[in-house]
């Protein structure tokens, strides 16, 4: 089978670390193996799709089957895509149609599926062809393309946009590395007692309230192994978080404004992971909690 995954970013716990590169400018052009395809099926859902086979390209190809009309991706952003991937040299179905919030890079995508991402307006339906060199990142047999249907849902940045403020005190240090992966340095600060909270960046968006479901970007470290980070930031995907669920992060996001960047200590006791927890969330955007319920 192949697989809808997307590769993780290079790890960082301090102030150093890999800058996930930034996808391909707009020159993944339609060509005959993308034009051959049809799919056909509502918006955001499982598509009746028509891939002929054998499929092969030796570069990447994007067609445009509905076009839609919200803003543009853009390179290094964050997308909300539902993709499927078909193996070209069958044409059936190499992995269910998936709901995935994105990093729009080469590092993640590869580069010919990130330019044709980064390069669609929000809103539209694009049949993708990927030469093979890029599709073994997807786990495709050896030598085999892949064609994808890529329906583009939203767009968010990558990080938190507000503007820095000023370090709080008795927090750990948080750097950020070129991409705006935080890296997050607790040094000799004691484990939190109880859930606290900052701001390390303050954004001007909308307040999130309980009827919203937020679009995150997640770094954490444990007190006892402070070279670890888990997170969205080292498996390559942007999360959702609910506001309703009563978790600690939850109830420190709640009331918070879209593109801030909160750093969130949770104790041991509450963490879910028996160790104390440095958690920073960019928050990239939001989407209705009613839209998460009814997938």
């Amino acid at each position: 089978m192949i697989a809808i995954a997307v590769v993780a970013g290079a790890a960082l716990t301090g102030c150093t670390g890999n800058s996930i590169a930034a996808s391909a400018a707009c020159d993944v052009k339609s060509g005959s193996g993308s034009e051959s395809i049809r799919a056909t099926g509502a918006f955001g859902k499982d598509p009746e799709a028509r891939v002929p086979s054998p499929l092969n390209v030796t570069k990447a190809q994007s067609t445009t089957l509905i076009q839609g009309h919200g803003k543009k991706v853009g390179d290094d952003g964050v997308a909300e895509v539902y993709l499927t991937l078909f193996d070209g040299a069958t044409g059936q179905i190499g992995a269910e149609t998936s709901e995935n919030f994105v990093p729009v890079t080469s590092k993640a995508l590869g580069a010919g599926l990130a330019g044709a991402i980064g390069c669609a307006q929000v809103g539209s339906r694009l049949a993708v062809v990927i030469p093979p060199k890029q599709a073994a990142m997807f786990s495709a047999p050896e030598g085999s393309s892949i064609a994808a249907i890529v329906d583009v849902k939203s767009a968010f940045p990558n990080r938190a946009t507000g503007r820095a403020r000023p370090a709080t005190p008795g927090f750990p240090t948080v750097v950020l590395a070129p991409n705006g992966q935080p890296g997050i340095v607790i040094g000799s600060h004691a484990a939190p007692t109880k859930v606290q909270s900052a701001v390390l960046r303050q954004g001007d968006g909308a307040v999130a309230t309980k009827k919203d479901a937020l679009v995150v970007q997640t770094q954490i470290v444990g007190w006892s192994d402070q070279t670890s980070a888990t997170g969205t930031w080292e498996n390559g995907s942007a999360t959702v978080q609910t506001l309703s669920d009563g978790s600690a992060l939850a109830q420190e996001l709640l009331g918070r404004r879209i593109g801030s960047q909160i750093i969130v200590l949770t104790p041991a006791a509450k963490s879910g992971s028996g160790d104390a927890t440095a958690t920073v969330v960019d928050i990239l955007g939001s989407i209705p909690a009613a839209s998460i319920q009814q997938q």
